[in-house]
């Protein structure tokens, strides 16, 4: 498989150490592509059931390297890291140092105890939890 940004790079499958579970990495431009939930099995603090939010913007250059859909850029929760996926498969893309941010804000929010384990609920079902949260929050006095 060709690096969705290289493009003219096979991606290499390497071990990660602590987990055993198998990324696929760019040797030229240090990228991973991470398929549905290795990113949960890898990281810890990953947001769990992460989808594209509906208004993801399509990226311009990037397809998804497993069913050549296009990628969606968007920013990974809670942090202002921006991360590519793909809707159809699920398929992560990350740049070159975006693990270890995402890794580094998340550890910390947890810390702190503001981490949100599981990623937004996309789309208009999304919007209404929100509104129904904030509801209750008002009427509890939160």
């Amino acid at each position: 498989m060709l690096c969705p940004k290289c493009r003219n790079t096979t991606l290499k499958r390497v071990t990660v150490k602590k987990t055993g579970v198998q990324v696929d990495r760019c040797s030229r431009c240090k990228g991973v592509w991470f398929d549905a939930e290795e990113l949960e099995a890898v990281l810890h603090v990953a947001a769990k059931e992460l989808a594209v939010p509906s208004d993801a913007e399509k990226s311009t250059s990037l397809s998804c390297m497993r069913c050549n859909s296009p990628l969606f850029r968007f920013e990974y929760p809670q942090t202002y890291v921006q991360v590519d996926m793909c809707k159809k498969c699920r398929g992560l893309w990350l740049d070159s140092g975006e693990l270890t941010e995402i890794k580094v804000v998340r550890q910390s929010l947890q810390e702190s105890g503001e981490l949100e384990e599981y990623a937004p609920v996309p789309g208009a079902k999304g919007q209404l939890l929100r509104f129904i949260d904030t509801a209750i929050e008002a009427l509890m006095g939160e």
